[in-house]
């Protein structure tokens, strides 16, 4: 596999920081809570918190339903 195209452990940890700091910054722009948020998407409160805090790997699915619950659209990191 071209070395060029992996990614590092400490490259996933610092996008999943970034997303979850979006993630929070757009639910606080919403006026919503942790608890709030975490009622609509049917999820746990620490579930947003970990999400947020870069402690937990979304998949497709979550980010959706943030997109969905937070009406806002999360963009694809291009290089």
């Amino acid at each position: 596999m071209n070395a060029e195209l992996t990614a590092t452990e400490n490259q996933i940890k610092d996008y999943r920081l970034k997303l979850g700091d979006k993630i929070r910054i757009v639910r606080e722009q919403r006026g919503y809570s942790q608890e709030q948020l975490a009622e609509l998407m049917n999820i746990n409160r620490s579930t947003i918190s970990k999400i947020e805090n870069g402690k937990f790997s979304i998949t497709v699915d979550y980010l959706v339903r943030f997109s969905i619950f937070l009406d806002y659209e999360f963009k694809v990191v291009e290089k």
